[in-house]
């Protein structure tokens, strides 16, 4: 929901008790429609964000730090040169327009007290946010509107700063005088109109919403015609209004965001009042909580949504490129198993060369490993001679068996690049939070996404492990040459590294510590964690875990790996299914059902294998992520969000240390 006129006047007192007597600290401007403005209030630090986007203008309070540009923009060089150590000295909104009016208290060069305003109009696309002098001139406007955008009203420097049109609606107080009169409160003009509609015309700062919320206390349906409502009917919607604008004007504000479920941790809307209409509402602290909350939690989905597309758009080109090289390298061998064919007509034709005249287009010829010895047709190159043609069938018989020993191995690869990626697409269908999308970006700088990246990747560290194979740059030859030069170069190298904590810190923030892996706490209080990314799926299963702990996966499909740590101690059936549901959750069978809007019903179930670690071995040259396991059993289970049913205990694990 836009911030409504009601929700303004309650913000508003709520940020003139806060930031009272508050001193301006730092200014950033993130980007090109938002500031931050940092305060110390008291012991306090306190951020306010002040946004022009259209998308989300805003201004409240809040708990973010976001990244700031190296090079501050203008406007924000012009903020800080004007409010830099300013204090607060109130913020107010006139009457219930969604426009908020910062006063601060400065001095300028002479030491001499000057009055500035920084003005924020919360109005849709038409947002901005103007600082202004004492006299009510603009001294500049983080975006500018001049004559060829609007005639009406210019936001540009020098010009006189004016409040935007008003409407024209009567304000609350003048609504509840008119009810308490028995006077008509709908303007003659909206009375044929729906009841949300004659309310929201006819009372300033109501939203949509809030008129709802009136029409459904009443019990009327907010579409039906407000003059065709019976008196009674009337009477029972003023009555309700006039405990509605009783409440806005004694200021008895109860700030809430509102869920659209109650398990769901991201609202959908947020309001100063808790409004009946509205379902799943939670309390909140105050009502910039209350913003904060619903923009940084609609903000990180839309980053989440935006890197989760980017990567599944990079990893599906990469899957339909293999896809594409599988036909080719299964076409070539289908070509290359002819090779049998090719060798047998050679070696007929060989021996039957007497029957091969020139100029012929086939032959007929006895075949000697047919037991009943019958004939069988061999097509010729008519202008080839009967030797040329038999040498033809052994180099086609030559080039058959390179191609079908090339292309087996060729389409193995493929098979299992195929089965890597879908477990990658898995992943990111999966990933839920931004350390998710972390962890498979690790894997993909970690291992490469395309195939010439892979086997850049691999070359590299094919040179890493042999040193010979660096002699051949000439650049690298003086790192492994013996003497002087070389011992120089090392100790140029050893005073070069950093030592120290604040080396180690260094060395830390170059190298940061693997992800953690997901980790919830069973019904029964087992910890069940599961891999993000296959690099860590590696790490869990074959490192981290001991070998009597249960290892479980979704059956021949691309999913996580999942580990209950249980050691020796007996596992419930009731942890033993809530961590196949895991399981089944984070594989792509998941991915499918929750597409196809049925990953609730019990039809649709995902078979989930389990057994100890020590039943599970990585596979030979195998890709990350990718292992085969032996004396397992299967449990046949409904994919279930753990984070719906199961507590997340965000538990860190101690890796061992890599070896060499």
């Amino acid at each position: 929901m836009p911030l409504d006129g009601i929700s303004a006047k309650c913000l508003a007192t709520e940020l003139n008790q806060t930031l009272k007597d508050a001193r301006v600290d730092r200014i950033y401007q993130p980007d090109r429609t938002d500031i931050l403005i940092l305060f110390r209030a008291g012991r306090e630090n306190l951020r306010l964000v002040l946004s022009a986007n259209p998308a989300a203008p805003r201004i409240h309070l809040t708990t973010e730090a976001r990244e700031n540009p190296s090079e501050p923009p203008m406007f924000c060089m012009l903020l800080r040169k004007h409010l830099l150590g300013a204090r607060v000295l109130s913020v107010e909104t006139p009457g219930y327009e969604r426009i908020f009016i910062i006063r601060f208290a400065t001095q300028n060069e002479l030491g001499d007290t000057l009055e500035k305003k920084l003005v924020v109009e919360i109005m849709g696309r038409h947002s901005n946010i103007i600082l202004l002098n004492q006299d009510n001139r603009i001294h500049d406007a983080i975006l500018h509107i001049d004559q060829s955008i609007s005639r009406l009203r210019e936001i540009m420097p020098a010009r006189t700063y004016d409040l935007p049109q008003n409407q024209n609606k009567p304000a609350p107080d003048q609504v509840l005088q008119a009810i308490r009169n028995g006077l008509p409160y709908i303007s003659p003009e909206a009375q044929s109109k729906a009841v949300d509609k004659a309310l929201l015309e006819s009372i300033q700062g109501f939203s949509p919403q809030l008129c709802q919320a009136v029409a459904a206390a009443a019990g009327i349906d907010p579409r039906s015609r407000y003059d065709q409502l019976t008196t009674p009917v009337q009477t029972d919607l003023a009555i309700q209004l006039q405990r509605m604008l009783e409440t806005i004007l004694a200021q008895d504000y109860h700030p809430s965001t509102f869920y659209l479920d109650a398990r769901d941790t991201i609202p959908f809307d947020f309001h100063a009042l808790v409004l009946p209409n509205l379902a799943h509402p939670r309390p909140e602290a105050s009502l910039s909580a209350a913003m904060d909350r619903f923009y940084l939690e609609r903000n990180r989905q839309n980053r989440l949504a935006q890197q989760k597309q980017s990567l599944q758009k990079r990893v599906e080109t990469e899957l339909e490129n293999a896809v594409r090289k599988l036909q080719l390298h299964q076409d070539e061998l289908t070509e290359g198993e002819k090779r049998d064919f090719y060798r047998t007509c050679g070696e007929l034709l060989a021996a039957q060369q007497h029957l091969i005249q020139d100029g012929l287009s086939f032959v007929d010829v006895q075949n000697y490993y047919d037991p009943e010895l019958g004939l069988i047709r061999i097509d010729l190159q008519p202008a080839l001679s009967p030797s040329q043609n038999v040498q033809r069938f052994f180099k086609l018989y030559q080039k058959a068996r390179g191609k079908f020993e090339t292309n087996t191995r060729l389409v193995q690869e493929d098979l299992a690049d195929l089965e890597w990626l879908g477990s990658l697409k898995s992943a990111v269908q999966q990933a839920s939070d931004e350390a998710d999308i972390q962890a498979i970006r690790e894997e993909i700088a970690a291992t490469g996404l395309s195939a010439a990246e892979r086997r850049q990747k691999a070359q590299d560290l094919g040179s890493e492990s042999n040193p010979e194979k660096k002699l051949k740059h000439g650049s690298q030859l003086r790192d492994f040459a013996p003497g002087k030069p070389g011992s120089k170069a090392r100790r140029q190298a050893k005073a070069k590294q950093p030592s120290g904590a604040k080396g180690k810190a260094k060395s830390n923030a170059k190298n940061p510590p693997p992800l953690p892996p997901r980790s919830y706490l069973s019904s029964d209080g087992f910890l069940i964690q599961a891999g993000r990314n296959n690099l860590q799926n590696d790490r869990l299963t074959l490192r981290t875990a001991q070998k009597d702990d249960l290892w479980f996966h979704a059956q021949k499909i691309p999913g996580t790996h999942v580990i209950i740590r249980c050691g020796k101690r007996p596992v419930p059936e009731r942890t033993l299914e809530e961590a196949a549901q895991i399981a089944a959750w984070f594989s792509q069978a998941a991915a499918s059902l929750q597409q196809s809007g049925q990953r609730d019903t019990d039809a649709h179930k995902v078979a989930v294998d389990y057994c100890p670690v020590s039943q599970v071995k990585k596979i030979s040259g195998a890709k990350p992520g990718l292992v085969q396991y032996d004396h397992y059993q299967t449990l046949l289970v409904r994919p279930r969000d753990p984070q719906q049913f199961l507590q997340s205990t965000g538990q860190e694990l101690d890796y061992p240390a890599e070896t060499d």
